[in-house]
């Protein structure tokens, strides 16, 4: 029984940390030398600082990936890669986890 709940914690686990972890920074080098972090939040949005600016963006549907967006600014992460477009000091571009 002990290895049942163990195993199932730890399948909760994995599966929060492809999404991005509630309340952690992550920090995204692009091409070209941009870079911006990003913070995921308890209620479900995305909290984006990038070009001297932050964004408060809700979390919406997406075939892969988790996706944020609001009005013109879009923020989705998908395969440990991410793109960020609309926000200032762009472009972001095939961007990575530093």
């Amino acid at each position: 029984m002990r290895t049942l709940i163990s195993a199932i914690a730890l399948l909760a686990l994995s599966a929060c940390a492809t999404a991005g972890t509630v309340g952690n920074r992550m920090d995204w080098r692009c091409d070209g030398g941009a870079a911006f972090s990003t913070q995921i939040k308890t209620d479900g949005h995305a909290e984006v600082f990038a070009g001297g600016q932050v964004y408060a963006l809700p979390h919406v549907a997406a075939a892969s990936g988790a996706r944020y967006a609001e009005g013109s600014v879009e923020y989705w992460e998908r395969g440990g890669q991410a793109t960020l477009t609309g926000a200032r000091g762009g472009p972001y571009e095939n961007c990575r986890r530093r």
